[in-house]
């Protein structure tokens, strides 16, 4: 789901050093990121928690950045481990966007390697075959995931075929000859929140889809300050 080249973790994959999430590109760079209801709490204080439009449905995602090059991150968000998406902690370890491949271990690697390399790493296996503690909390991280991931695409679901969701684009002049324009996001509409129109889905997933209900109205106010670092990001990056 978030990977450059996912491959099935077998055979030689076992053997393979893994990093911080940090010494790879698309921990430090995405900004648009798949999550699950389960984590909302820990990244809306932070971040808009909002749904992108696909073909199986509107998907929960977080919107970490204006930019998808690594810069524009607000204070203190783009290095913190607690602010880190649950598929972003399993990194290199892969969640599939599809169906699982056959294969006696279903779990996926992305094999793109690490280009900055924070400490010296460690295998995914000891020498006895059993799982490194980095692994194991890796491995972790995406069983969260995905134990809540169709929890979470219901809701969304839900939410899209009653009608609940509208377009969010975000269309900025960042200034200094950059812009930003994301498409595909959506967001419940405002005066759903005012009138009963929501209770079908509470009555369906109850606390679990209340509360996130609510951690998304709030979490769009931090919208303005990914936009401030944005602006500032393209004025330090600016040709002079």
């Amino acid at each position: 789901m978030i990977s450059e080249r996912a491959e099935p973790l077998t055979g030689e994959r076992m053997v393979a050093r893994i990093y911080s999430p940090f010494s790879y590109p698309l921990p430090r760079q995405a900004g648009l990121v798949p999550i699950v209801a389960a984590e909302a709490e820990r990244l809306a204080s932070a971040f808009p928690v909002v749904w992108q439009r696909g073909e199986e449905g509107p998907r929960l995602v977080v919107l970490r950045s204006l930019q998808e090059d690594g810069s524009g991150f607000a204070p203190g968000t783009a290095d913190a481990l607690p602010l880190l998406p649950l598929l972003l902690q399993a990194y290199p370890f892969v969640f599939p966007s599809g169906p699982p491949r056959a294969s006696d271990n279903p779990r996926l690697l992305d094999v793109a390697g690490a280009d900055l390399p924070t400490d010296a790493g460690a295998p995914i296996t000891t020498a006895d075959g059993r799982l490194t503690k980095g692994a194991e909390l890796r491995l972790r991280a995406l069983s969260l995931f995905e134990r809540d991931f169709p929890r979470t695409s219901a809701i969304g679901r839900m939410l899209g075929e009653l009608g609940l969701l509208e377009p969010w684009p975000l269309r900025f002049d960042l200034g200094h000859g950059r812009a930003c324009d994301i498409e595909g996001l959506a967001v419940v509409q405002a005066g759903a929140f005012d009138t009963p129109r929501l209770e079908p889905v509470v009555a369906r997933f109850g606390m679990a889809a209340a509360r996130l209900l609510s951690l998304h109205r709030l979490s769009l106010f931090r919208a303005a300050a990914l936009l401030t670092a944005a602006r500032a990001s393209a004025g330090t990056s600016a040709p002079r």
